[in-house]
């Protein structure tokens, strides 16, 4: 794609949004409001605050803070300024987050309170300079913004400069970065816009992380004039009480939030009229539940597709498809996960590169403006990935004379429980650590609340419990890691190569799941 396709910057859709709709609110947290006015002086700000620490263009700022009104300003004052951000989901382990500071090279980690501790180790080991969301103090992070200039700018990015490294999980048990430039994050913004649902003076609430996808749609609010809501997680009372105050038109859940939803006895009773869009995604949804979401709300569900590598824009399945669907009695299609958005081209391919008939099974693979540069420091894999610049995806699907993709398995072994990915190898080094464990198996099975739910094949000396298993993944590697169960064999079955025979492993276990 040519690197002409669009001049925009990330910093030039947020300063006409802010200058556009100056005195409608950007973002409320609790209490807590902030208009467009003020959000936009805070950006530029925050992009002054690293420049006067000594940042070049496109040095790594690293965020690890819950969901808060700063972390936006903190995001969004990197790229505007040309810095690149790297956020870190807060549910890894430290030692995934040492590094992935490490790894891109931040020199500034920014933090907030619950996380000053574990921010001190890190930047004692990496030098990244610290800065607190929480500080009161002269170098905390209002004082900072306090301190800069009424009027300048720190940078002026180009459309082709690094904006961000975000961090996925590694079949090697690392996590690897993935970049993105100005032109891929704005494309993504303009495709969401465009292809979720999102209208005039939308009102988005936020109880996914904002470092993870929920926040790619931050800015495509803003750009309608619309307000972010941000929830600081996940509570069903709280988010159906927040749908009814605050007048939410527009949210996105992946599907055990849904259930939860569905199942909570304040859902039957709050007013949820307000609500236009409801986006899903991240894991399979399950066909009776989504039915039963369309017959209280109506079809207002969006599912979305994509990877970090094309963030959340690979395909599409519109309201439109759902409502069809349901009035055509062809209930396969809301199994599928849609066709794919205008800005991307996408094919099922087989080992050679050819496209596969109707029906058969394929690999996705996609190109457009908004797919990553590349793996950070990872050139290897990048080739591995990025071939004749089609991104390879790893997913297996199918698709239909009307261009439905429907995926059926994955090339590699990761899973995605709650929305997250998990890979199983990292699962299984873990495993491997604890001192009576001799041979361990990791795989996903159907789970009717997670999607996909983690489960350890462990072999053992005996002298372990599963609940000692689970605990230990849990401490070293964060409660999405954790398998949620743990079945104790004598062996594990092997393939005739000596390999964990993972295959006939799902299959016994999802056949168990589903009796």
């Amino acid at each position: 794609m040519p690197s002409t396709l669009i001049h925009q910057t990330v910093g030039d859709l947020l300063d006409r949004a802010t200058r556009a709709f100056v005195d409608r609110d950007a973002i409320v947290h609790g209490e807590e409001r902030l208009t467009f006015g003020a959000f936009g002086d805070a950006v530029r700000r925050a992009g002054l605050v690293f420049g006067s620490l000594g940042l070049a263009p496109s040095d790594r700022v690293a965020i690890l803070s819950a969901d808060r009104t700063d972390l936006l300003v903190a995001f969004y004052g990197t790229l505007a300024a040309g810095f690149a951000v790297s956020p870190l989901n807060a549910r890894m382990s430290e030692e995934d987050h040492l590094w992935i500071v490490g790894d891109s090279g931040a020199k500034v980690l920014i933090h907030d309170g619950a996380f000053t501790e574990r921010a001190g180790r890190i930047a004692a080991e990496t030098g990244a300079r610290l800065v607190s969301l929480d500080d009161d103090g002269p170098d905390g992070f209002q004082a900072l913004l306090a301190a800069q200039p009424a009027e300048g700018v720190a940078g002026s990015p180009e459309p082709g400069d690094l904006a961000a490294i975000f961090y996925t999980g590694g079949t090697t048990g690392r996590p690897k970065g993935v970049e993105h430039s100005q032109q891929s994050l704005v494309m993504s913004f303009l495709s969401e816009a465009l292809e979720m649902g999102l209208y005039d003076r939308t009102v988005f609430a936020h109880a996914a992380p904002l470092t993870h996808s929920s926040g790619m749609f931050c800015v495509p609010v803003w750009m309608r004039g619309g307000t972010n809501v941000i929830l600081g997680g996940f509570d069903p009372a709280q988010m159906l009480a927040a749908i009814e105050r605050d007048r939410i038109t527009s949210m996105l859940v992946v599907p055990t939030m849904l259930y939860v939803l569905l199942d909570h006895p304040d859902f039957a009773t709050r007013d949820l009229s307000s609500l236009q869009t409801v986006i899903y995604g991240a894991a399979p949804m399950g066909r009776e539940r989504l039915l039963q979401a369309i017959d209280r709300l109506g079809p207002i569900f969006v599912q979305l597709y994509g990877q970090t590598e094309a963030p959340n824009q690979i395909c599409a399945l519109t309201a439109a498809d759902h409502a069809d669907a349901i009035a055509r009695g062809d209930l396969d299609v809301l199994s599928s996960c849609g066709r794919p958005v205008t800005i991307a081209d996408v094919r099922v391919v087989d080992d050679e590169g050819g496209e596969v008939p109707v029906g058969e099974r394929g690999e996705i693979i996609c190109r457009g403006p908004h797919v990553m540069t590349s793996y950070w420091n990872k050139p290897e894999q990048t080739a591995e990935t990025l071939i004749d610049g089609w991104l390879h995806t790893g997913d297996i699907a199918t698709v239909d004379a009307r261009g439905f993709l429907r995926i059926v398995d994955r090339k590699k072994d990761m899973l995605i429980s709650g929305g997250f990915n998990v890979y199983p190898k990292e699962v299984e080094t873990c495993l491997f650590q604890h001192p009576h464990v001799r041979d361990a198996c990791v795989i996903g099975v159907p789970d009717e609340k997670w999607g996909e739910a983690v489960k350890a094949i462990v072999v053992t000396d005996g002298e372990v419990e599963p609940a000692e298993l689970i605990a230990w993944v849990k401490e070293r590697k964060g409660s999405v890691m954790a398998p949620k169960t743990v079945d104790l064999v004598d062996a594990i079955p092997l393939t005739a190569v000596g390999k964990h025979d993972k295959p006939s492993l799902r299959k016994q276990y999802a056949a168990a799941a589903t009796a």
